[in-house]
C-alpha cells in the first residue's frame, strides 16, 4: 500500500439566525449561498498547508540554501468560485534558481485563469448554440456567477478540440475495418484570414461502416483538399477500395474514390430532391416543371427507401427484375420529354440517375447483396453541423473549422470518447483524493 499523507481541518462555521426568518428556509438558502465560500475556504487552506509542509522539507534537506522573497499572488476560477493563492517564491543561493515549494510537490495550471474543469460545461453549448450561449452556460454553473469573455473560451475551446480526434487509428485492432461502405459529401464553407475574407473553400466529409447500415466512422475530413487528396490519404489506410460508395452525384467522387470492383450509388434522396436545380438552369420554372417531375416521380425505382429495400426478398429475382424493367421503361418515357436543345442539363441529369440510381437494384440481382440507398445518416449528422458552421458561426478560420468540425463529429458519432476525454480534463482518471469531515461540532454563542 501507498503511504499516503493526511490533513485534519476543523471547520468552525457560525450562523446566524435572524427572529423573523423562517428556519429551514432561510438555512437553505444560507449553505446554497455559503457553499462556494467554503469550499474556496478550505481549498485555500489545504493548499497553504501543503505549501508550509513543502517549503519545511525544503529547509530540512537543504539548511539554509533556500532564501525567501516574496509571495506571488495566483487566481484560479474552480467550479466552486474563485480562488486567490500567495503563491510562495524563494531563491536558491547556490543555483541562483527561483523555486516555489509548491510547483515542487504538485502539478499547478499554467497561468490561465480559467480552469479546464470550469469551461466544459461551455465547451458542450459552443458546438451546439455558439460562444456566446456558452458563456451563458459557463456563468450558470459557476457559484459567483462569473464567466470568461467570449474570446477567451473560444481560444480555449481550440485547445480543447486538439484532444478530440474524429478519425481513430484503426490499424493495430484485427478484423474488417469500418471502409467498405462508405458515404460521401461536401460544401462550400466561406473562411477568413485575422479577420480578411479568405474566400470559399470545400469542406468535405467521408464516413464509412463495416456492414451497409452498420455504425458510422469518420473516415477523413478536410478544408480545401480535392478528392484526389482525400482519397490518397484513404488508400494509405484502407489499401482495399471500397465495396459501396454512396455519393450525391458530384462526378468527382466516385472517380477519385472508387476502385475498379467499387459499387457507386446515387442517394436517392439527393436525386429526388436536386431535380428542380437542371430545371431551373433549362428555364423552366414554377408550373412549367410540373410535367417533368410528374414523370419522373413514376420511376419506381427511384421512389424506395432503406426500410422498403430491406424488405425485398433478394430471391425473388422475378419481382427484382420487373421492378428494374419498370423503372428504365418509365426512364425512356421521360428521356422522349427532354430533347437535348430544349433540356441539356436536365436530360443529363437524368440519364445519369439510370446508370447510379439504379444500381442498388442491379446488384441485388446479381449478388443478392443489399447496400445503402442514400445518405440519409450522413445527412442527418451533416445538416447539424452545418447549421453551426454555416448558419451561426459564418467567420472561419481554417484551423477554427476544422477544430469545431471535430468536435462535432465525436460528439455526433462517437458521444463515449467525448466523455472520456472531458473525463481526463478533469483529472478522473488519476488517483482520486478522499475529503471526509469527520467531526461537526455546533455551540450556540447566544
Amino acid at each position: 500500500m501507498k503511504t499516503q499523507r493526511t490533513l485534519k481541518i476543523q471547520l468552525d462555521p457560525e450562523v446566524t439566525i435572524p427572529e423573523e426568518a423562517t428556519p429551514f428556509q432561510a438555512l437553505t438558502l444560507a449553505f446554497w449561498r455559503f457553499q462556494g465560500l467554503a469550499a474556496t475556504t478550505v481549498f485555500t487552506a489545504v493548499l497553504e498547508a501543503i505549501q508550509q509542509r513543502a517549503r519545511a522539507e525544503l529547509d530540512a534537506r537543504f539548511p539554509g540554501r533556500f532564501r525567501y522573497k516574496e509571495r506571488r499572488s495566483r487566481q484560479w476560477q474552480l467550479p466552486f468560485g474563485r480562488v486567490e493563492f500567495g503563491l510562495i517564491k524563494m531563491q536558491d543561493r547556490r543555483t541562483r534558481r527561483t523555486v516555489y515549494p509548491l510547483k515542487e510537490v504538485m502539478d499547478l495550471p499554467a497561468w490561465v485563469r480559467w480552469c479546464e474543469e470550469t469551461l466544459l460545461p461551455g465547451y458542450r453549448l459552443a458546438m451546439i448554440q455558439s460562444f456566446r450561449k456558452s458563456d451563458d452556460a459557463v456563468r450558470s454553473s459557476t457559484p459567483d456567477q462569473r464567466a470568461p469573455s467570449t474570446s477567451t473560451l473560444h481560444r480555449r475551446f481550440q485547445d480543447f478540440a486538439c484532444h478530440l480526434d474524429p478519425v481513430p487509428d484503426l490499424a493495430h485492432k484485427p478484423g474488417p475495418k469500418p471502409a467498405a461502405y462508405q458515404m460521401a459529401d461536401g460544401t462550400k464553407l466561406k473562411l477568413q484570414d485575422q479577420g480578411w475574407d479568405a474566400g470559399l473553400a470545400d469542406l468535405r466529409l467521408v464516413l464509412g461502416s463495416r456492414t451497409p447500415h452498420g455504425r458510422l466512422e469518420v473516415l477523413d475530413l478536410s478544408i480545401g483538399d480535392s478528392w484526389d487528396e482525400i482519397a490518397e490519404r484513404l488508400r494509405e489506410r484502407f489499401p482495399s477500395p471500397p465495396k459501396a460508395l454512396v455519393s450525391d452525384g458530384e462526378e468527382e467522387i466516385p472517380e477519385a474514390l472508387g476502385g475498379p470492383d467499387t459499387v457507386h450509388q446515387r442517394c436517392l434522396v439527393h436525386a429526388r430532391r436536386n431535380l428542380t436545380f437542371p430545371l431551373y438552369k433549362d428555364g423552366h420554372k414554377g408550373t412549367d416543371q410540373g410535367p417533368v417531375k410528374e414523370a419522373f416521380a413514376k420511376i419506381p425505382g427511384l421512389q424506395l427507401c432503406e426500410a422498403e429495400l430491406a424488405r425485398l426478398d433478394p430471391t425473388d429475382k422475378e419481382l427484382l427484375r420487373d421492378l428494374l424493367e419498370a423503372s428504365e421503361r418509365a426512364f425512356e418515357r421521360i428521356r422522349r420529354m427532354l430533347p437535348q436543345d430544349t433540356f441539356p442539363h436536365t436530360r443529363h441529369y437524368v440519364l445519369g440517375l439510370v446508370e447510379d440510381g439504379l444500381t442498388y437494384l442491379r446488384h441485388l440481382l446479381e449478388t443478392g447483396e443489399v447496400i445503402p440507398l442514400s445518405t440519409n445518416r450522413l445527412e442527418s449528422i451533416w445538416s447539424r453541423i452545418l447549421l453551426r458552421i454555416k448558419a451561426i458561426g459564418r467567420r472561419w478560420s481554417q484551423t477554427g473549422a476544422l477544430h469545431m468540425l471535430a468536435a462535432c463529429l465525436v460528439h455526433a458519432l462517437h458521444p463515449e470518447r467525448y466523455a472520456e476525454v472531458e473525463a481526463t480534463l478533469r483529472g478522473e482518471r488519476g488517483p482520486h483524493i478522499a475529503v471526509l469531515i469527520t467531526a461537526l461540532m455546533a455551540t450556540w454563542l447566544s
